[in-house]
């Protein structure tokens, strides 16, 4: 009788009694990201090596160490075609859809172009627990707004993913701003004096980055590299004053959010597409950081890197199989699902940060909510509403703000009202049962 074939290394099989969690986590994430406008979008899992040279960059691990080739990359495999000699099993989704975002020309659609997919991705990595070299993710990015309320409500849709999922009691989110190229100029130079006198005591992979890329070196989690951390100079020191004020304004939304974070000034991410606000998700008892649930953060210059126009992006990555070890180590059960009801609209400053305490109160209260993004207009946020299929409109602006009201539009036939903003979840809910009962 033959020897019966076994799986990859680093590879894993996702059986029948499984499948129920996967389901739940793309139900839960599909519905929560549709509240928020997001579109999904799919892309290959084979790319070019060029694709991630220039986005995710040359000294990341992902490249020098992790690529999946197909066919014979690097060498001379003279039974391919030029064009298909450097192609590799995508490592990662967001330099794809940056791709596809350029390729589809997609700055033409009205900005930002929100999108999200579920992929699967290939890393040749050492395997452990959670970690496998065939690993599904879903990626959320937002292109074309480069506001901090972007970064701000991105993150808080992922936030109340993990809140759907029973998840983030025991969760942290850590935060921090790497700035612009000018900032990391410095910081890299500053780093380098650092540790040049210690070279030797570094690790093996600090030691490779000290020259090409010294911020990893912050990143690390050797001992010895942890050891000489505790006293270099930290990123923060070295922002410009944009960076600085966008991280301050993206810290003050989350607060208003009533998202929990921590400050973590050695926060870098592994990637080279990175700029400003980046952040790490992890279980608290997880100080070592070896299985993050969910992170990412802005990277502004990607798209012109990869051929396009300028465009400023945000966007994240959440690791299913983690996600689904954590839901059967708890035994969380299924929450309840939503659907899209409410768009509120924020015309000014004060709006906003109006606005954003009501858009998580009626997110707890079950009710799907979301907000317009990259729009400033009464307008362009109304059709943005329509666009939606949302039920009622709530328009808080500069008046409303200050006079503690709020106005509720029914947007199916245009009529509204003005109410006090303690009565507006009484409202509301008055309202979507009236809706419901005519529907």
């Amino acid at each position: 009788m033959p020897t019966p074939v076994s799986i990859s290394r680093g590879m894993r099989d996702v059986l029948p009694e499984e499948q129920a969690y996967w389901s739940l986590i793309q139900e839960v994430a599909k519905t929560r990201l549709q509240s928020f406008s997001f579109q999904r979008i799919d892309t290959p899992i084979i790319e070019s090596q060029e694709l991630y040279l220039r986005g995710v960059g040359a000294t990341s691990d992902i490249v020098e160490k992790e690529l999946f080739g197909v066919g014979r990359v690097g060498t001379r495999a003279t039974q391919l075609d030029a064009g298909d000699r450097d192609l590799v099993l995508r490592p990662e989704a967001t330099a794809g859809i940056v791709r596809a975002y350029i390729e589809h020309g997609m700055h033409t659609r009205p900005q930002p172009v929100k999108l999200y997919t579920f992929s699967q991705n290939f890393r040749y990595d050492r395997p452990q627990k959670g970690r496998y070299r065939q690993h599904t993710q879903l990626s959320v990015e937002v292109l074309g707004d480069g506001s901090p309320l972007t970064d701000a409500m991105t993150i808080l849709a992922l936030w109340q993913i993990l809140q759907d999922l029973g998840l983030d009691q025991d969760a942290v989110i850590e935060l921090n701003s790497i700035g612009e190229e000018k900032s990391r100029e410095k910081m890299r130079a500053a780093l380098q004096a650092y540790y040049r006198p210690h070279l030797s005591e570094l690790s093996e992979d600090s030691q490779r980055r000290f020259e090409a890329n010294p911020l990893r070196l912050l990143d690390s989690k050797a001992e010895a590299d942890l050891k000489l951390r505790e006293n270099a100079p930290q990123i923060i020191d070295f922002l410009d004053d944009e960076s600085r004020a966008h991280f301050m304004l993206v810290l003050e939304y989350l607060d208003e959010a009533g998202v929990p974070y921590d400050l973590n000034p050695y926060l870098v991410r592994g990637l080279d597409y990175y700029s400003r606000t980046v952040f790490e998700i992890r279980e608290r008892g997880d100080e070592a950081r070896q299985a993050v649930l969910a992170a990412g953060g802005r990277y502004d210059a990607l798209v012109e890197l990869l051929g396009g126009r300028p465009t400023p992006a945000f966007g994240f990555g959440l690791g299913i199989e983690r996600i689904v070890g954590k839901l059967q180590e708890k035994g969380i059960p299924a929450p309840a699902q939503l659907t899209t009801q409410v768009l509120i609209i924020q015309l000014g400053d004060r709006a906003k940060k109006k606005a954003i305490p009501l858009l998580v109160s009626l997110g707890k209260k079950g009710l799907a909510a979301s907000m317009a993004l990259g729009k400033e207009s009464l307008k362009a946020q109304l059709r943005s509403a329509h666009k939606m299929g949302a039920i009622l409109a709530l328009i808080v602006g500069e008046r409303e703000a200050i006079d503690g009201t709020i106005i509720v539009r029914n947007m199916k036939d245009s009529t509204q009202e003005t109410v006090d903003f303690a009565d507006i979840e009484t409202v509301i809910e008055r309202k979507l049962a009236e809706l419901s009962e005519e529907a």
